[in-house]
């Protein structure tokens, strides 16, 4: 449900202004409104220089701690107090930082050095120890230059690249090689010093890589710089392993104290920030927000303890119409949270408007039950719902990487335990309707017991298996179209009613109209239902005085058209049985077994990573898509509310 706001105003003098700012963001519960009073006289203004030169320095602060945080590993910290340090001057802040930032700075410069040294060496190691005893003799040569490549070993790239590099330079050249791996020649070229501008010309464009030796080595002997880069080849693993505890601990030692000061400064940044867009006069500022109704009190109260008489507090509701600048936020009882997920993708519901979380909680576990619908498939969903369990209680944020592969973000615990309660309705219901179908893997009961026959068959039912999901779209649909009616006669707006009556009637027209020139529906019946329908639609489109409303000729097909998308989940289901059967057939087919039970196994294993995250999103798409579009959800969007508060939380 959508939480009741309230519209603040805090009103005080500019004397008060800081503290009060540094009370509001305490108390953590208003949402700050930055609109201008009607009164020119009553504007931002910036800050003092006072304040100015204040608000850099603690910045500055802030700017340090960021930049040692990121240069320090990540460490599961508990939480720090903060208060200790929001009394010390920005000076006394640094002081604690500095000693920090030489260290890390220090470490994090050894261990790029070092871990850029190491791939070096495992880039060009090998190429420099086969390519050394062809260099060595023309090193300290005044007139020859030798040089290292790498060449890769397609057939006649050596044989050309000796040719171009003879052209260029009228014979003036040798080309030596060793094959480095399958992939690769060592190529060392020599030339006089004085072709060297037209030979690099031709390497590159052969597409060679140089050899460079690092820098340390670079005056060397080659035997005896060969020999330093085999010795640090031995010790820089453990170097690079050293220097990485040195940063742990350090981190572990002074991560909590950074985070604070970081934390501590970002928060008075913040409320200077606030200080320079506030309304103010000469003598008093005012402050405009959004609080929770049921927190009213808790501000009102927060700021008579501080500052009495001195700083006023008026509320009032906030507009349930036209209520575009009133955040949202939303509070659902602790089961249906969970699917507060599928709408966090989006904007928020307007203010003033309905959360359509409940619906989701409703159809979303149900469909995905009835596409899997497999006892089974069950199992394996039960299967990744407690592994994800077991990693939301470790309390670790966990970067999914799944095959190797880096899907590009994060999931808190917190998220984490929501999709873990999602995935236990999705598995309740897809165990349910297993039971139902009477699937496990399939058609395995059939195969392993002729005689067993399910509740209800799927591939034998399969019409009614069809009109079931478009029976969803039909409920689903006009669902929508009734909360549009509900919403336009709550907002009275005209046009939006008429609109949603329109939808309603011409879909229906179009619908009963094909399901009774099919026979789906006997015509002696619905043929005056559809009449009636179609002079509603007529009557709608009158009423409407305009020409855009023409346009709903074409949106009732699409209103159809939205009801018999979901026969989506009849398509899906049947593909997910259609799989299940020939992972079955796929595995009967193996003469030994055991054999067999693995291959089929590794095939429903396979098809069911390869279709699971389709079962879950196409339900998910119908809600997105066709019922959603049926409320104008995407166009009654707000905004979140967003409360003003310290960083690690209101109080």
């Amino acid at each position: 449900m959508i939480v009741s706001m309230s519209r603040v105003t805090v009103l005080g003098p500019r004397r008060l202004q800081a503290d009060v700012a540094d009370a509001v963001q305490g108390l953590g519960s208003l949402h700050i409104d930055h609109i201008r009073p009607a009164d020119e006289t009553i504007a931002p203004r910036p800050l003092n220089d006072r304040d100015q030169a204040a608000r850099e320095a603690i910045d500055a602060v802030r700017t340090r701690a960021e930049a040692i945080l990121a240069l320090l590993p990540a460490l599961e910290i508990p939480p720090v107090a903060t208060e200790p340090y929001a009394a010390e001057a920005p000076e006394a802040l640094r002081a604690r930082l500095d000693p920090v930032d030489v260290q890390a700075k220090d470490l994090t410069r050894r261990l790029l050095e070092a871990e850029e040294e190491q791939e070096i060496l495992q880039a060009y190691g090998r190429a420099i120890e086969i390519l050394a005893p062809l260099l060595a003799p023309l090193q300290g040569s005044r007139t020859l230059d030798a040089t290292g490549y790498l060449l890769e070993a397609k057939p006649g790239a050596l044989e050309a690249l000796q040719a171009d590099l003879s052209a260029a330079t009228q014979g003036r050249v040798e080309v030596m090689s060793r094959p480095l791996d399958a992939h690769r020649l060592a190529v060392v070229v020599a030339y006089a010093r004085r072709d060297a501008d037209v030979v690099r010309p031709v390497l590159t464009r052969a597409g060679a890589s140089e050899l460079r030796l690092p820098a340390n080595v670079r005056d060397m002997p080659l035997p005896r710089a060969v020999a330093h880069l085999q010795e640090r080849a031995r010790v820089l693993p453990g170097e690079i392993e050293g220097l990485r505890r040195e940063l742990i601990e350090l981190s572990r030692r002074h991560r909590p104290e950074v985070t604070a000061i970081a934390v501590v400064a970002r928060d008075t940044v913040h409320r200077y920030e606030l200080m320079a867009q506030t309304p103010q006069s000469r003598y008093a500022f005012v402050l405009y927000g959004w609080v929770p109704t049921a927190r009213v009190g808790v501000v009102r109260e927060g700021l008579k303890k501080r500052f009495a008489a001195d700083v006023m507090v008026f509320d009032e509701p906030a507009p349930v119409h036209h209520a575009e600048r009133v955040p949202v936020l939303l509070d659902n009882p602790g089961w249906l949270k969970p699917f507060e997920l599928f709408l966090a993708i989006f904007d928020p519901p307007k203010y003033g408007t309905f959360d359509p979380t409940i619906f989701f909680a409703i159809a979303m576990p149900l469909w995905v039950g009835l596409i899997i619908g497999d006892v089974g498939y069950g199992l394996l969903l039960l299967a990744i719902t407690l592994w994800l369990a077991g990693k939301a209680r470790a309390g670790k944020p966990w970067r999914v990487v799944l095959g190797g592969m880096d899907f590009g973000f994060t999931l808190t615990p917190v998220v984490m335990r929501r999709v873990v309660a999602l995935l236990t309705w999705m598995t309740s219901y897809t165990f349910l309707f297993g039971i139902i179908f009477g699937e496990f893997f399939g058609d395995l009961p059939q195969r392993l017991f002729p005689g067993f026959h399910p509740l209800f068959d799927r591939l034998e039912g399969i019409n009614t298996y069809l009109y079931l999901s478009v029976g969803f779209g039909l409920a689903q649909v006009y669902l929508g179209l009734f909360l549009e009616l509900v919403k336009a006669v709550k907002h009275r707006e005209r046009t939006e009613f008429l609109e949603a009556v329109a939808m309603f009637a011409g879909g229906t027209t179009v619908f009963l109209w094909l399901a009774t020139q099919v026979r789906v529906l006997p015509a002696s019946f619905f043929s005056p239902v559809m009449l009636a329908c179609a002079v509603l639609f007529l009557l709608s489109l009158l009423l409407s005085f305009s020409l855009g409303s023409l346009m709903w000729i074409m949106e009732s097909i699409s209103t159809f058209g939205a009801i018999i998308s979901y026969a989506r989940i009849f398509a899906v289901g049947v593909a997910s049985l259609a799989l299940a059967i020939v992972a079955n057939t796929i595995g009967g087919r193996v003469p030994i077994l055991i054999l067999g039970i693995f291959v089929g196994a590794v095939a429903h294993i396979m098809f069911f990573g390869l279709t699971i995250i389709g079962h879950i999103l196409q339900p998910a798409r119908l809600h997105w898509v066709e019922f959603f579009s049926k409320f104008k959800y995407y166009q009654d969007t707000g905004h979140p509310y967003r409360p003003f508060q310290r960083t690690g939380g209101g109080a």
